[in-house]
Parts: C-alpha cells; sequence; structure tokens
C-alpha cells in the first residue's frame, strides 16, 4: 500500500523523545506530522521498570512543560484528566516511578490517535525528488523531513556474545522477566543504575533466592549521581548553546569529565540498598556471598560442565581473577550506531573522525541533501549537544527547536530563557 499524501515530518520510533516532539508537533498547524513505531502500542524499557525504580529528573521535566506550559500533553494535565492530581499531590514527591512515566507517556500516545501509526516497523528509506521515501511492513510514505527517535542497542562485552541466551543476557533482554535465580550463583556486571536495580532486586528475592549475588564494576564505587544545583546547570538551554559553539576535540573532554551527572546512581536509593546490605548481613545473619567488586574489567567468559567461568581483571590490585556463575546478567549499557534503516542514505551522510553524525545546531544532521530536506536524530548529539542529549530533562526544549526549524520561525520560546549563573566566557 503506498500512501499519496507528503507530510512536513516523519518520526521513525516513538519512545519518549519522539513522543514529545509529536505531542509538539500536534498543536502546530504549519506541521503535518505522523510518527511510525514497530510496537503495537507505547511502552518504554518495560523490561527494566522494577517497583524500586525512579525517575531520575523531576515530574515537570515531561515532554512538553519546559517549552510549552499550555500544551493538552503535560504531566499535570494528565493527572487532572484521569482523576490523580490531588492524591498525586499528596504524596509530597518530586519525582515519579519509571511505570508512572510511561503510563503517562501511553496516555499521550493514545491521546495523540492517527498522529502515531503502531505496527509500522521501518524497513528502509530513501530519498527520491527532494522527498524522504519511507517503506515499512504495511505501507509507504513520503515526507519532507525526518527525525530518527529509534533508541540505543544494548552494549554486550566481545567476551559474552557467544553465550547470549536464558543464563547470560542484558538487562534489556525479555529474558529478566523470567529468569530463575532459585539456588544459582548470581554475577551482575554493571554498576550503573541499572545494574544496582537489578542487585538489589536479586537481594530481595524478586527471581527466587540466589545461593550467592555480586555485582562487578569497572567504576571505583557505586557512584552517585551528581545532582548539585550548579551540576544541574549542564542541563540547560544556556549551556547546550555554549557547549555546541565549542571546538569537537574540546568537547570529548568535557562530555567525559561530566559522566557521573548523567551516568550516576540515584543517592537515595543507594542509602536504601546499603541499609538492607547492613540488615542482611549483620541483623539477619546471612550466610552468603553477597558482594560488590568495583574496579574489575571482564576479561573472559566461558562455559564449564555445570556453569560459567569468568575472568575478570582487578585495575585496583593490578591482577586476573576467576569466578564462576550459573547466571550472568549484563547491565553494560548501549551503544549508538548508525541505524540500518538509513543504509540507502550512508554514502550521502559524512561521519566525523569518530564515526559519529555531524550535526547543526536544530538537531538536523549533516547531509548532502539538508538544504531541501532534514533529517533530525535524537540521542545521537552526546559530544555535539553536550551531556544533557541522552537525557530527559531537555527534550521538551529540544522538539521545540526541531518544530521551530521546521516552521523558519519561534513557534515555541526557545530562547527566552534568563542566562545561567555560571560564566564561560563570550564566543
Amino acid at each position: 500500500m503506498s500512501t499519496e499524501k507528503i507530510y512536513d515530518l516523519i518520526g521513525i520510533g516513538v519512545g519518549p523523545f519522539n513522543l514529545s516532539l509529536a505531542a509538539h508537533s500536534s498543536q502546530v498547524d504549519k506541521v503535518d506530522s505522523l510518527f511510525l513505531e514497530q510496537k503495537p502500542s507505547f511502552e518504554w524499557h518495560r523490561e527494566l521498570i522494577f517497583q524500586d525504580s525512579y525517575m531520575q529528573t523531576s515530574f515537570l521535566k515531561d515532554l512538553v512543560t519546559g517549552s510549552d506550559p499550555t500544551n493538552p500533553y503535560t504531566f499535570l494535565n494528565y493527572l487532572v484528566k484521569n482523576g490523580l492530581f490531588y492524591s498525586f499531590m499528596n504524596t509530597g514527591r518530586k519525582s515519579i516511578t519509571r511505570k508512572e512515566f510511561e503510563v503517562y507517556c501511553r496516555w499521550v500516545a493514545e491521546s495523540l490517535g492517527d498522529k502515531i501509526a503502531f505496527g509500522n516497523k521501518v524497513n528502509n528509506i530513501t530519498h527520491k525528488n527532494n522527498l524522504f521515501v519511507i517503506e515499512t511492513n504495511k505501507a509507504v510514505f513520503t515526507a519532507k523531513n525526518i527525525c530518527l527517535g529509534t533508541g540505543l542497542i544494548p552494549s554486550v562485552p566481545k567476551c559474552a556474545r557467544d553465550f547470549i541466551g536464558d543464563e547470560v543476557f542484558h538487562a534489556k533482554s525479555k529474558q529478566l522477566a523470567t529468569v530463575n535465580l532459585e539456588g544459582k550463583n548470581l554475577i551482575v556486571v554493571g554498576g550503573g543504575q541499572t545494574g544496582v536495580e537489578v542487585f538489589r532486586n536479586a537481594l530481595n528475592e524478586k527471581w527466587g533466592r540466589p545461593n550467592s549475588i555480586k555485582l562487578i564494576t569497572t567504576r571505583a564505587n557505586l557512584e552517585p549521581l551528581e545532582a548539585s544545583p550548579f551540576t544541574d546547570e549542564y542541563f540547560t538551554p544556556g549551556y547546550v548553546k555554549q557547549f555546541f559553539s565549542l571546538k569537537n576535540d574540546k568537547k570529548e573532554s568535557i562530555v567525559n569529565y561530566q559522566l557521573l551527572a548523567s551516568d550516576g546512581n540515584t543517592p537515595e536509593y543507594l542509602e536504601e540498598l546499603y541499609n538492607e546490605l547492613y540488615l542482611v548481613k549483620n541483623i539477619h545473619r546471612d550466610e552468603r556471598k553477597i558482594e560488590i567488586l568495583p574496579y574489575r574489567w571482564l576479561d573472559k567468559v566461558e562455559k564449564g560442565e555445570n556453569s560459567y567461568q569468568l575472568t575478570y581483571r582487578n585495575d585496583f590490585r593490578d591482577r586476573l581473577e576467576s569466578d564462576e556463575a550459573d547466571v550472568i546478567i549484563l547491565a553494560t549499557g548501549f551503544q549508538k550506531r548508525t541505524p540500518p534503516i538509513l543504509d540507502l542514505l550512508e554514502e550521502h551522510i559524512p561521519l566525523c573522525e569518530k564515526g559519529r553524525f555531524i550535526f547543526n545546531k536544530d538537531y538536523s544532521l549533516k547531509w548532502d541533501g539538508e538544504e531541501t530536506n532534514k533529517i533530525f536524530a535524537f540521542n545521537f548529539s552526546r559530544y555535539g549537544h553536550g551531556i544533557s542529549e541522552p537525557q530527559l530533562s531537555l527534550m521538551a526544549w529540544r522538539s521545540a527547536n526541531v518544530i521551530n526549524s521546521l516552521c523558519e520561525e519561534e513557534v515555541y520560546p526557545t530562547n527566552s530563557f534568563k542566562p545561567n549563573f555560571i560564566d564561560y566566557g563570550e564566543e
């Protein structure tokens, strides 16, 4: 089936980032948009939504409030429309659970109606006669501009790739829902928020009572998120604008230095975990091995007769160590790569020396056809726009920038903010 309609914008993938863009575009008559998603309905990291999983940002940093507080798709309007406003306010919380955020996003997606076409898996994208042609499993669509919001690919250490299955798997896998840890020796690889949450839920016997629980991490400790008001200045429009103007060789070292501003563990969560560990080991006298092993780099995985043999490098002691596990859960993050759906356009999209997209200020890619047709991309510009790019904090402001770019006017007030308190100097 081929549609004759030409859209101003088609979004590929509907996670929170493109959902934010969809919510913004729904209020702008000049932008006729459609968003394509292969799943049958909205869902967001469902494998990693535990009962104790909280967002690391305020509920006011929702899909639209930061740029359009009168938009009908704010979190506060979701509360009002669903009769939850007063009871929610009575909780006194500043942040919400990941489950609440997903429910809110699903409400937005359903409210947007035919602006989102679920069940459409994009197979490829071509560019003909100054238009993008997007082929899905159901239809062919045409658009002047596109926005990539396809998400990231789970990162799996090379030494573990041959063993991926029901006993060795990435935390963002269907296996996490059905794994049986009863009487098993578990090793969690990764000391970020996901690894810590898997470790804690295993400690609380979510998947049965393990025989032993270990977490190994390359980090020096279970390091907390840097969340002071001054650190939060990194997540403001003013900082993004100053950062974008820097030379590329300067940007990388700055972003790497700011790691714990975005990839640290929620301090309150670490306090709760430490308290639980204290009670389990010192009050309940649990004799099992329950260990957190920092400075460890996973070096080798081998399949033994009844378990997996692991070798990891201890950089604190400068030695190799061996261990064994029945189940290995990899909380090893995600990797960015050019989406395969762009393969037919690949020769027209230059990459930097690091193999990354090159971005314009409006979050569009530099490519051969950018004068007439823009390719916007979300969550690919950490080293272009800064540390906030993978986070939800500025997604509303970023969506507003894209709409303004498409309309060639300031539909949303992306420049009407006061300068922050940190002065990095003029360009």
